[in-house]
């Protein structure tokens, strides 16, 4: 009971010593991802607002310039100035907008007024089929447009995104547009100054959905509408925010935050690829998840390596007190097992109130038999005896013991006189039936006498009543001529 007790403890110690272990290991590993993960969220948001604030600006000032020349026209006498002072008027705020590929004037019939830029457009271009015209016509109050990407009629193969307001005559008719374009190279350069993951992606929508450019740059990705995006329509309900979600447009899984401009139909998101994010985490946790593994199996080999030798002196003092209680010559339970199972069973019968029968066993005329004989047939003739006790009694609980040189006990628990009677005889019978030859005897043939006491013990009364009484019927049954048996 006391291995089996040891044994529990050494594995509730080592159990909870790897569980330790693991616990630690897990808190710091996920303390760890949400640092990671934070630290990620915040250097998106970051880098949102460097991008927010520059390209707000810069939209800001294309705006002015599109009020600026606006306002010029509106000029009274107008018309009657010189064409340098008529740029002036209208081109004059222009100038300081970086991001502004050309801005022009353009008339009520869409075509061309006056224009500013980096590249002299003929006077023959006619733009009253372009979006950004015929929305203003159609909706003389719309306010400022922006454009979906197109490709530049006067630089081939660019995009650019039409930044536009509607003009009126004074009696509110439609006058004409003033539109400025942003080249996506212009943005581009922007962006790809801000170093982020090869997976990570910056991307400017419109108020709409309409994926007007990104970065790294791919011609196949803009202009598409995403507006039926679950994604998108998060960016769109809200003004600002942080998110994971897998991209509609590429199908990576991004860290995501956005801003809405606050005067402006655009929003910017920053998106930092998750696998980026957590690859610096993930070799962490692949280094300290081993550390642990190792610490985890060295605590169970530890354990197991204790559990061994504690079953292996388990049993070393299992045997010792097995030899201790077990006579060498027959392998019955000696003097001492005899008295241990003896005083237990005394007890047992004072709780249950159950009958105790003891047997003492003495072979008869056995100094004769060893003077005759020898000793190693007098050792013989014991082994046999043995042999003889343990196969006349049957029951579990039952034992017989060497009580000392040719003399033997037999403990029978839950036994009355009669049945102490009964196995005695059958004991006695079946020591005779083996017939060996005893010339020292009157009966030619090894016997035993033998002595049986019966008790109903009760509490507070002494086990050596029975020993006593037992020891007294053994005496008078040597009395009778021995081979003989007496209560």
């Amino acid at each position: 009971m006391r291995s089996l007790i040891s044994k529990i403890h050494l594995h509730i110690a080592a159990s909870i010593v790897t569980l330790g272990i693991i616990g630690v290991s897990g808190h710091i590993l996920w303390t760890d991802y949400l640092d990671t993960w934070q630290d990620a969220e915040n250097a998106s948001r970051n880098v949102l607002t460097v991008i927010a604030r520059n390209l707000s600006n810069n939209v800001e000032l294309l705006d002015l310039s599109l009020r600026g020349a606006a306002e010029g026209l509106r000029q009274v006498g107008f018309h009657q100035l010189p064409a340098d002072f008529q740029y002036r008027m209208l081109f004059d705020r222009s100038t300081v907008a970086p991001f502004m590929g050309s801005l022009i004037v353009v008339a009520e019939n869409g075509n061309l007024i006056a224009d500013a830029g980096p590249v002299i457009l003929p006077r023959d271009i006619s733009v009253a089929d372009a979006p950004y015209f015929t929305v203003h016509k159609q909706n003389p109050n719309l306010g400022l447009y922006v454009s979906r990407p197109y490709r530049s009629k006067v630089r081939p193969g660019d995009f650019s995104i039409a930044f536009s307001r509607g003009l009126s005559h004074p009696d509110g008719r439609f006058a004409g547009v003033v539109m400025g374009s942003m080249p996506l190279s212009s943005i581009d350069s922007l962006l790809k100054e801000l170093i982020l993951g090869q997976r990570s992606a910056i991307n400017l929508f419109r108020g709409d959905g309409i994926l007007l450019t990104r970065y790294p740059f791919d011609e196949s990705q803009i202009n598409q509408d995403f507006r039926e995006s679950s994604h998108v329509q998060r960016l769109l309900q809200h003004k600002s925010g942080t998110f994971a979600s897998i991209s509609p447009i590429d199908g990576v899984h991004r860290i995501l935050s956005f801003q809405r401009l606050e005067k402006y139909p655009l929003v910017v998101t920053v998106a930092l690829a998750t696998d980026e994010v957590l690859a610096s985490w993930e070799k962490k946790a692949f280094v300290l998840s081993t550390m642990t593994g190792a610490l985890c199996f060295a605590v169970i080999g530890l354990a197991t390596m204790f559990q061994r030798e504690l079953k292996r002196r388990t049993r070393a003092e299992t045997k010792l007190r097995r030899i201790a209680r077990t006579d060498d010559l027959t392998g019955l339970p000696n003097r001492r097992g005899f008295r241990e199972t003896f005083e237990r069973e005394w007890r047992q019968a004072i709780r249950s109130g159950s009958p105790l029968s003891l047997l003492y066993i003495d072979v008869d005329y056995f100094k004769n038999f060893n003077d005759r004989y020898g000793h190693g047939d007098g050792d013989e003739v014991l082994r046999s005896i043995a042999r003889a006790l343990e196969s006349n009694i049957r029951r579990p609980r039952d034992i017989a013991a060497r009580h000392g040189g040719e003399e033997f006990a037999v403990v029978l628990p839950e036994t009355d006189a009669g049945g102490a009677q009964i196995i005695a005889e059958n004991i006695r019978q079946a020591i005779a039936a083996i017939g060996i030859v005893h010339g020292g005897s009157p009966y030619q043939i090894l016997t035993v006498s033998i002595g049986a006491a019966t008790a109903q013990p009760l509490r507070g009364t002494e086990s050596t009543i029975l020993l006593e009484a037992a020891d007294a019927a053994l005496y008078r049954a040597k009395r009778a001529g021995r081979n003989a048996i007496h209560q």
